[in-house]
């Protein structure tokens, strides 16, 4: 009767330290704090303010310049420094003022999808870093029960061979197999370990809901990723086909409350898996905004030979 209380608090005591705990230390403190967020605040209020619009502002671009070069010059607030330029023709001085206002702002901007893609990536990096160090304890934790099945399987055959008392040996022999039992399945599906992640920037979350009222993307960039000719498909604008593809791809097609309050209001309790799908996305949407550049590449050509 002692054997089988001691066999059973054992097995207690194992299925209570396998329950899932939020890990705590200073490796994960440092993770955690969102090292990538500028440090200053950017004021983007007076970029804002460009030169009047003229009435034959679109006739003279569409001229000169294709569809897409047209909204990149209006996203990135060139749109009337462009029409002015294309009109002069012998002021060369006036020119040269307008042509470095325009390269000063395609300048700014690349330095914008540059510093926005930067953030992204250290984030992603960061986030990446704290999956594979719990995935790393989950991994020990598996090995070490791997083991411990081993070992008391091995244990219990040695000992209901040595005791000679049927009953005893009956009850170890059923105990050590029990622990066993149990060892192994806690293997199949563990429960690993977690931690607690505050966002207080969430880059995410402005793609999620479409809302920049924050200010965390510059406006130059968050009206090129609102506009549909900026896409391959001309279907949807680049921030819909990045939240189609999270919804896909990372959530299955469907996302409940708990899981989008997690990923895109403020953080909370991730698990490693949770981590590397919120890698997975800070990543995919530094590659799309990198490829802004391309944007940018094209209206700087056309403007080179004009």
């Amino acid at each position: 009767m002692k054997q089988r209380k001691i066999f059973i608090l054992f097995i207690i005591s194992i299925f209570v330290s396998s329950c899932t705990t939020v890990l705590n230390s200073p490796k994960i403190d440092y993770l955690t704090s969102n090292y990538c967020q500028p440090t200053i605040e950017y004021d983007y209020s007076k970029l804002e303010v460009f030169p009047n619009k003229t009435s034959n502002n679109d006739s003279i671009l569409k001229a000169n310049l294709s569809q897409h070069d047209i909204l990149i010059s209006k996203a990135i607030g060139i749109e009337s420094y462009l029409a002015e330029y294309l009109q002069i023709k012998k002021d060369t001085l006036k020119r040269l003022v307008l042509k470095q206002k325009i390269t000063d702002r395609l300048i700014l901007t690349s330095i914008e999808i540059n510093a926005l893609a930067s953030e992204l990536d250290c984030n992603g990096e960061r986030i990446d870093k704290l999956a594979n160090f719990i995935n790393d304890i989950n991994n020990k934790k598996t090995r070490n029960l791997t083991v411990a099945s081993v070992t008391i399987g091995a244990l219990t055959t040695v000992a209901t061979v040595l005791i000679k008392n049927n009953n005893a040996s009956d009850i170890v022999g059923v105990s050590g197999g029990l622990v066993s039992a149990g060892l192994g399945a806690l293997t199949i599906a563990p429960k690993g370990k977690k931690i607690n992640l505050k966002l207080e920037r969430n880059l995410l979350r402005n793609i999620w809901f479409n809302d920049n009222s924050n200010g965390a993307y510059p406006n130059s960039i968050w009206a090129i990723l609102n506009e549909k000719q900026f896409s391959n498909s001309g279907k949807n604008d680049l921030q819909e086909s990045i939240k189609n593809r999270w919804l896909q791809y990372n959530f299955d097609g469907k996302i409940d409350a708990q899981t989008e309050k997690l990923f895109f209001y403020d953080g909370g309790i991730y698990s490693a898996d949770d981590l590397s799908s919120r890698a997975n996305m800070l990543n995919e949407l530094q590659a799309t905004v990198r490829s802004l550049e391309q944007d940018l590449k094209s209206l700087s050509v056309r403007l080179n030979s004009i």
